[in-house]
């Protein structure tokens, strides 16, 4: 990516790329001559007309009539959704493009908000454009009114550019100007930090107070893209939320609101995920009935969203989910080919509980289980690459079968399922499991390490309850709230030239908790996915067993393959011990050769994802004399349980983490100050405009480094500035938890 600090190089060679028609300055200077040209490119019948206009006046043309051009280009193609690919691979598009980067220079704060749009509208990320419009944004942000602000972010976030220093040097203008800000830009500007997953707690602290103000003027998209924001960025904001809340009930109970299934959805999607959505939730009933009359518009993805939202919220409507089941039984093949397996997943999941008797359901499951589940399990199955691994997942999208079908993927693919947290194979390893939650973290300072054993120490690994079931309470665990059960019997026969004095073999039994932390010394390779790395895996092919990157888990180490890895460690000094007893009958420890038996029982908080279903795998085929056991519960059924058993008055659970405390400071206080203390934390990210920390000088910031990019989703479209406002929904949510890549955390 081209920074904007080297736009200028940049725009010295790309000038000769564009009309290459001879420059009028002083055509280009006339203010009446450049009227008439902007009236005749608004009154082109098309986008052909549009550049026919743009061809005719070539060199006349000022830098700002080109933006002009653009934008209506763009306007064409949103407004009548006509194919924005072919325009974008035009010629002419090119030459267009290349003429306004050769005079970004000269462009006020409108034109540089238009250019930004016109190309976000149309897909088309040019990056030696894109850094000269950071570079002049950089310089002008001043002048920028509260619209621009906003529609230049989202159109960075629509893009996917991303650029750190421009980013803050927009949200410290911003901070100073919240209270100009009307909804539609509030909700453009939430949009586009959550998109791109920018971190700014006082920026968001701040919106939310603006929105609670401004939520009787919210409309339908308004409150779903800001609801979406929030959750996205894992932001509570419980006020802000019983706000949103209470403004979506009333505007659901309106027939004149259009309250589009994109909207029900990221709603639905949006309460559930950060548990302010019950079985009683207000909301929720009142989607009810507009779903309903609206089902025919439903997309795969859409649906999926919206019946995750309900069945992770234990929303209960026998008549509700019957209505949907029959629709989804009378859908074609082609409407569930246009899903992902992840969305799949998250539609039979909600409605299979419901769909006993139902004609049609059979087909519909066995459609499922043998063109999204077979193929999975038939991918982990099989050793893989690094690059085969991240290509395979990419092109599945299935990254776990959640809590009722993944004892349908275990048993085609060999392990044991041991059930949920209510089966009483497992009831013992809950209640481990449990105590072990309700012990007060004690951080510890180790330097050596610590004994796989060390519970104390283990338990430190993951947050207070305070932090788990309050502050960052929500429906999915992140890698940092999970600990597991892990048993195991293990047994290593001894050849008989070895047993003379000693017992004829070698034991280890494990019976312990263990939390999600780096694996160590060992031959598993958990490698980690994050939606925005452009490189999923490392380039490090040295592990022997590999586990898939993931897009939307934000889980580095999970906890299973960290207690594989303690498994695998035991089993290396089982045999090292035997081939010291008998080097002739050592084993290699190499995939399929281990001669130790037994078995190995895991039982996870939630539903192991794909990753960790493959480490499954590839461990029993290192081991094939140990049989591989699992059982999980469902993460929301295991928060009750926590909750039933926790005292929110016992203070050693209070011991929080240093960002879970600044976000209960924020989230707990919409509509106050931001404490003295977080301020004084924050003076690398606040600028003047809000009054609390300085500007560096402009010379130093141009000298500054900076500059980057990272991939987000698709976005809305939003007309710019003075051609009118308007926004529509950006992509739907991940079904399951969605990513925040750069998440701080004392943990």
């Amino acid at each position: 990516m081209i920074s904007f600090y080297d736009w200028g190089n940049a725009a010295q060679q790309g000038a000769s790329n564009g009309s290459g028609a001879i420059q009028d300055p002083a055509a280009q200077q006339d203010v009446e001559l450049q009227a008439k040209i902007c009236q005749k490119i608004q009154d082109a019948v098309d986008i052909s007309d549009v550049f026919n206009k743009v061809a005719i006046h070539a060199g006349k043309t000022s830098p700002k009539t080109l933006v002009f051009a653009a934008h209506r280009i763009a306007r064409y193609c949103r407004l009548r959704r006509q194919d924005c690919g072919t325009t974008r691979k035009a010629a002419r598009w090119s030459s267009l493009c290349a003429d306004i980067h050769r005079g970004l220079a000269s462009l006020d704060a409108q034109a540089l908000t238009d250019a930004a749009w016109s190309l976000s509208v149309l897909s088309h990320r040019d990056n030696k454009i894109l850094a000269g419009i950071c570079h002049q944004t950089f310089q002008r942000v001043e002048d920028f009114s509260p619209s621009n602000l906003a529609i230049t972010a989202w159109s960075f976030a629509t893009l996917a550019y991303r650029d750190d220093l421009v980013m803050k040097r927009l949200n410290r203008q911003v901070l100073g100007r919240l209270g100009e800000f009307e909804a539609q830009s509030l909700a453009n500007i939430s949009w586009a930090l959550a998109t791109i997953r920018f971190k700014d707690d006082v920026l968001m602290h701040h919106i939310a107070n603006e929105a609670v103000r401004k939520v009787s003027t919210f409309s339908a998209q308004h409150v779903a893209n800001t609801a979406w924001s929030y959750a996205t960025l894992g932001r509570r904001a419980e006020k802000l939320f019983e706000a949103l809340e209470k403004q979506a009930v009333a505007l659901l109970a309106d027939p004149q609101v259009d309250f589009v299934p994109l909207d029900l959805a990221l709603c639905s999607w949006a309460f559930s995920w950060l548990d302010h959505a019950g079985p009683d939730s207000a909301l929720l009933q009142s989607i009810v009935p507009v779903a309903i009359r609206r089902l025919n518009e439903f997309s795969t993805q859409q649906l999926a969203n919206m019946l995750w939202g309900f069945d992770h919220a234990n929303f209960r409507d026998a008549n509700f989910y019957g209505t949907v089941i029959r629709w989804c039984c009378t859908r074609p093949a082609t409407f569930w080919q246009r899903g992902n397996g992840e969305e799949l997943v998250s539609v039979m999941t909600a409605l299979r509980p419901y769909a006993s008797g139902q004609a049609g359901w059979q087909e519909l499951e066995r459609l499922f289980t043998q063109g999204t589940l077979r193929p999975l399990a038939d991918f982990l199955r099989e050793a893989n690459s690094a690059e085969g691994y991240s290509q395979g997942l990419r092109q599945l999208r299935t990254y776990h079968a959640g809590s009722l079908y993944t004892e349908w993927l275990f048993a085609n693919l060999g392990i044991h399922h041991l059930g949920n947290g209510d089966d009483p194979r497992v009831r013992s390893k809950v209640e481990e499991l449990l105590s072990f939650y309700l012990l007060p973290p004690e951080p510890q300072w180790l330097p050596d390490g610590y004994d796989d054993d060390n519970v104390k120490a283990n338990r430190a690994e993951i947050p207070c309850l305070l932090e788990l079931l309050d502050v960052k309470a929500r429906v999915q665990p992140s890698s940092h709230f999970l600990a597991l059960h892990l048993s195991a019997e293990l047994t290593l026969d001894l050849p008989q030239s070895a047993v003379e004095g000693r017992s004829t073999q070698l034991s280890r039994n494990i019976w312990r908790a263990v939390p999600t932390r780096p694996p160590r010394r060992s031959g598993l390779c958990f490698v980690r996915g994050e939606k925005f790395e452009e490189h999923d895996m490392p380039d490090d092919d040295a592990g022997v067993m590999r586990t898939a990157a993931l897009r939307d888990y934000q889980r580095s180490h999970h906890a299973e393959v960290t207690a594989l890895t303690q498994v695998t460690e035991a089993i290396a000094e089982m045999e090292q011990e035997a081939g010291t007893a008998c080097p002739a009958s050592s084993s290699s420890g190499s995939a399929g050769n281990s001669r130790v038996r037994g078995w190995v029982e895991l039982f996870v908080p939630h539903y192991p994802c794909s990753s960790c279903t493959g480490a499954m795998v590839q461990f029993a085929k290192k081991y094939p004399l140990v049989e591989v056991r699992a059982g999980h519960d469902d993460w929301r059924h295991w928060v009750r349980r926590l909750r039933e058993r926790w005292d929110p008055n016992d203070v050693r659970q209070h011991n929080l983490s240093i960002n879970a405390r600044q976000l209960r400071d924020l989230d707990h206080k919409i509509g106050e100050e931001i404490p003295v203390a977080y301020r004084a934390a924050l003076r690398t990210v606040l600028g003047s405009t809000t009054g609390i920390a300085g500007d560096a000088p402009l010379a130093e910031r141009s000298a500054a480094g900076g500059g980057g990019s990272s991939a987000a989703s698709n976005g809305l479209a939003a007309d710019a500035g003075g051609y009118g406002v308007a926004m529509t929904s950006p992509a739907e949510p991940p079904v399951s938890a969605p990513a925040t890549s750069s998440r701080q955390s004392f943990y």
